[in-house]
């Protein structure tokens, strides 16, 4: 394996913007026929896929990282694959079954970075845990899986530790099915504002969301515009600019379809309130709600409350109890959650409360340090 270095990047390549820092391997790719550039060779372009920077983006540097206890740069997520170790002997999907991109989440916390996934099954008996650097090959941990397990089938890891580079994480079971996920940890500051054709997961991460690997919404087109059923004319479907209702417009169409108001003109009058927005911004500024998530024996409860977004991790559980929800300590509250200590006991009993209303009517709860059981 060749030595790695580290280089600036000068000009944008693939999705490393200028001043962002790569670790790249040494050896030098020589120009063919079929490669017209030369240059440093990188085992994730931002998809999961090696590629090369050529030596006119890169700026070697020739003093070592400094290390440090935390590098708050940010992660993206590149791939999510499922594989046979010896994929000669077998194919098809495991027993175990697979980890889907939307299943796997980065959080930003203030003080720390998680990457988070749930094994497909209760994990317990599953093989091996494994963090490589991809770039220089470097195994930085490996341990049976049951001993990284967050309850029966979270995993749960904290970033800060690694500086910035490529790296991938490998979950396994006894048979050979292998659950892979890919990512880059990016130079403190990047990727930065969202440039032209960006990738989804580059927006994603800049904005600080939990799912990275999910296609970017498209664009609908404006539903046709009718009023009373009939259809009104393309030059009468959009408002000229400068133009005004006529006074005295009595005669009003309702257009039932999407919820607009034209004037006898066939234009549409605008009331300057989005109607349906608004209510939604007030509904959720003043009223709590929880979203739900499942991943077979688990997955995860999110409390949205106006900006306030909390992710609590759950699993099926045994015995009396149905569910155990994952909860942060009191002393780690404020810092995972960015809402005030004093918030927490009324944060929680409206998460129990509504798990029980919404998914199990009849039951009870009781609240621990690190987690809560809701009760038969």
């Amino acid at each position: 394996m060749e030595a790695t270095i580290r280089c600036k990047i000068i000009r944008h390549i693939h999705v490393f913007q200028p001043g962002n820092v790569v670790e790249v391997r040494r050896r030098i790719l020589e120009k063919s026929e079929n490669q017209p550039e030369s240059g440093y060779f990188i085992p994730d372009i931002g998809d999961g896929t090696p590629g090369m920077i050529p030596l006119d983006a890169t700026e070697p540097l020739s003093e070592p990282l400094a290390p440090e206890e935390a590098y708050y740069g940010k992660c993206m997520l590149t791939n999510v694959s499922n594989f046979w170790q010896d994929a000669t002997e077998k194919s098809g999907e495991g027993l175990a079954g697979s980890i889907r991109p939307v299943n796997v989440r980065v959080i930003h916390y203030p003080d720390c970075q998680q990457l988070v996934f749930h094994m497909p099954q209760y994990a317990w008996d599953a093989d091996t845990f494994r963090l490589t650097n991809t770039c220089s090959q470097e195994v930085i941990e490996e341990k049976p899986i049951r001993e990284r397990l967050n309850g029966g089938t979270m995993i749960l890891t904290n970033t800060l530790p690694y500086p910035p580079g490529f790296y991938t994480i490998e979950a396994g079971w006894p048979d050979g099915w292998t659950h892979r996920i890919q990512f880059i940890k990016f130079t403190e500051g990047f990727p930065k504002a969202p440039y032209g054709k960006a990738p989804a997961n580059i927006f994603r991460a800049i904005r600080n969301e939990e799912v990275h690997l999910l296609p970017l919404p498209e664009e609908k087109p404006d539903p046709e515009r009718t009023g009373y059923g009939t259809r009104i004319p393309e030059y009468l479907a959009e408002r000229d600019a400068g133009y005004a209702s006529p006074a005295c417009s009595l005669h009003m169409m309702y257009d039932r379809d999407d919820q607009r108001s034209r004037d006898y003109n066939g234009i549409e009058k605008s009331t300057g309130i989005d109607v349906g927005k608004f209510k939604n911004e007030i509904m959720s500024r003043f009223f709590p709600k929880l979203e739900y998530t499942q991943d077979g024996r688990g997955g995860s409860i999110y409390y949205t409350e106006g900006a306030i977004k909390i992710q609590f991790g759950w699993e099926f559980a045994g015995g009396n109890a149905v569910v155990i929800i994952f909860i942060p300590e009191t002393k780690y509250w404020e810092a995972q959650t960015g809402t005030p200590l004093l918030r927490r006991d009324e944060i929680l009993r409206f998460v129990c409360e509504q798990v029980i209303r919404d998914q199990a009517p009849g039951c009870t709860y009781k609240i621990y340090d690190n987690s809560i059981s809701i009760l038969h």
